[in-house]
């Protein structure tokens, strides 16, 4: 399985790689981004991942912005330390998000729930299909 993280914070990501690597130390993080833009770039230059950890807010903007440049074809599972926009992403849109801090059998759940998931069963991934969630309620 092949995971990016995306978390602006070093010890979270750091905190979150180590979390994932003591589930499952098969499990491959071909990269750890911290910005919308480093994001958008990178998912414009390499493959996409089979699952993806996704901060709400990063150093540059809400991470949703991503989706104004590519779209994804992944399961994402929101991290954040607050849980109003992730709450209505995965009422809204039925993603997955963990609230901060992540907790070790939270974590395992997940990871367990998208080890084997059919990505054509994933949603496409883009800007019209975040516009709800960051609009206020």
């Amino acid at each position: 399985m092949n995971v990016v993280i995306i978390e602006d914070e070093e010890f979270a990501a750091r905190r979150l790689e180590r979390m994932i690597n003591e589930i499952d130390p098969d499990i491959q993080i071909v990269a750890k981004l911290e910005s919308v833009a480093g994001s958008v770039e990178w998912f414009k230059n390499n493959d996409v991942p089979d699952l993806i950890f996704m901060d709400i807010h990063l150093e540059d903007n809400l991470s949703f912005a991503i989706f104004d440049s590519i779209s994804i074809s992944c399961p994402i599972v929101f991290t954040t330390a607050t849980d109003e926009l992730s709450t209505r992403a995965f009422k809204l849109k039925k993603i997955d998000f963990l609230l901060k801090p992540i907790v070790q059998n939270e974590l395992a759940k997940v990871v367990e729930k998208y080890r084997d998931f059919p990505c054509d069963e994933c949603p496409i991934l883009d800007a019209a299909l975040f516009a709800d969630i960051v609009r206020k309620p």
